[in-house]
């Protein structure tokens, strides 16, 4: 990981190389995550596993609201606040966040009294769904602050921890109970407990009354940056749009069974983006930090770098991948093996996933009304297109459905390169030059 500040420091370097030991911490808790998911897959039935994915899918959901956008503009802005001595203020936007975050949950879980299953869940089911999102959600908030102020090394035990204790409980619940509903609500209860207790301490080192953190977010909630909060809202629905269109159709459309083969199988794309947030946990905030103080065109090739990269790491190791993959499922998962077949398609996804560093860095240098329109378009024409396809066949099944993954993502992944590589042509010298204004809308 290289350094965004280009002055030297005797410093440095130790500092950078204590840092570094983010990775293997980060990668650990993500590990975990991981195993928490073939966990269920031992110890929930089927028909459970599907139900507990389902679970999982609308709680990403949730968070793709970003409380409302709130969330990805305090992704960018804050590692700009810290580094300009702006603590509090930024505290008061990562407050306002969740304060906005647990408003959207309290309005989503009324649609557990909807008559009609959403997404396969009703009643409880989903309203517990709707709560694991604000656990979700309210984590990856109160860790922006470790983020931001350079410390990945601080967020990857934060996430270790967290991720220690919802796997144990999980397990434990999942293997004496067996109710996907009960495993989701506690990991929620335990995720939110965790994000809680961080946003405590970050306010304590800012010399922050917790009390009265609160009351100003809420007392300035109507002055917070909503015109640029909405933009950033139409992203991550756009963007949250590409990411699950596959599990939501295949939830709609395929039997039990079936989907529960697909949600098995698309296992590596939940791997794949936290193997990409891992990354993107000490990249964006150097993107962001980059572009505000050395311009467009350095911040391009860093964001390009990380893209390029690990597209070729990705895909060198999608070929053994497969393999040990397809082994591991005939000898431990043998009730499904037929999402042996899904593998090829879903690898390929993973590698354009983990390596799509192209949106962070249209976000990052303030082109995030041109992200919106290019991942609209992508997801309006691949998702019609294929829907016309699935009419005209008159048929729809697992394969379809990975297919349709891959489209979505290599059309937002190539739209998102060419966008960057314009704007880095496009870019001049008086603009590139131009420091970001933290305080600006």
């Amino acid at each position: 990981m290289a350094t965004d500040d280009p002055r030297p420091g005797p410093l440095k370097t130790p500092v950078l190389r204590r840092q570094l030991w983010y990775l293997p911490v980060l990668g650990a808790g993500m590990a975990l995550l991981m195993l928490r998911v073939l966990l269920m897959a031992r110890l929930l039935d089927v028909p459970g596993f599907a139900r507990y994915s389902m679970g999982l899918v609308v709680a990403t959901v949730f968070c793709m609201l970003g409380a409302l956008g709130l969330y990805p503009l305090l992704q960018r802005d804050m590692p700009i606040q810290l580094a300009h001595g702006r603590r509090r203020r930024a505290l008061l936007l990562l407050a306002q966040a969740l304060l906005v975050a647990a408003a959207c949950a309290a309005l989503g879980m009324l649609g557990a009294l909807l008559p009609r299953a959403i997404a396969g869940l009703s009643g409880i089911a989903f309203a517990v769904a709707v709560f694991n999102g604000l656990s979700q959600q309210a984590f990856l908030v109160a860790t922006t602050e470790s983020r931001s102020a350079g410390e990945p090394l601080r967020y990857a035990w934060q996430n270790f921890g967290r991720a220690v204790a919802i796997v144990v409980a999980s397990a434990i619940v999942a293997g004496t109970t067996g109710s996907p509903s009960l495993v989701l609500g506690v990991e929620a209860v335990l995720s939110l407990a965790v994000s809680l207790a961080i946003v405590r301490r970050a306010a304590r080192r800012a010399h922050l009354p917790l009390a009265l953190l609160w009351r100003a977010a809420a007392r300035r909630l109507s002055l917070a940056p909503w015109h640029t909060a909405l933009v950033f809202l139409g992203i991550s629905v756009v963007a949250s749009l590409l990411t699950n269109a596959d599990r939501w159709l295949g939830a709609e459309l395929l039997a039990v069974e079936a989907f529960g083969q697909y949600a098995f199988a698309a296992t590596a794309l939940v791997l794949a983006q936290a193997v990409q947030s891992m990354v993107s946990a000490a990249v964006f905030p150097m993107v962001a930090r980059r572009f505000a103080r050395a311009g467009l065109v350095p911040a391009f090739r860093l964001a390009a770098g990380t893209s390029l990269g690990l597209l070729a790491a990705a895909a060198a190791a999608s070929v053994p991948a497969y393999f040990a993959a397809a082994w591991a499922i005939a000898r431990w998962y043998p009730a499904y093996q037929a999402s042996i077949a899904l593998l090829p398609v879903l690898l390929a996804v993973c590698c354009l996933r983990v390596s799509d560093f192209w949106s962070a860095f249209l976000a990052a240098s303030r082109h995030e009304r041109l992200l919106l329109a290019l991942h609209s378009t992508v997801a309006l024409v691949a998702c019609g297109g294929w829907l016309a396809w699935a009419a005209h066949s008159g048929t729809v099944d697992a394969p379809a459905i990975a297919w349709l993954a891959l489209l979505l993502t290599a059309g937002s992944y190539i739209a998102a390169l060419l966008a960057s590589a314009w704007s880095r042509r496009a870019a001049v010298p008086a603009r590139a030059a131009v420091a970001f204004d933290p305080s600006a809308p």
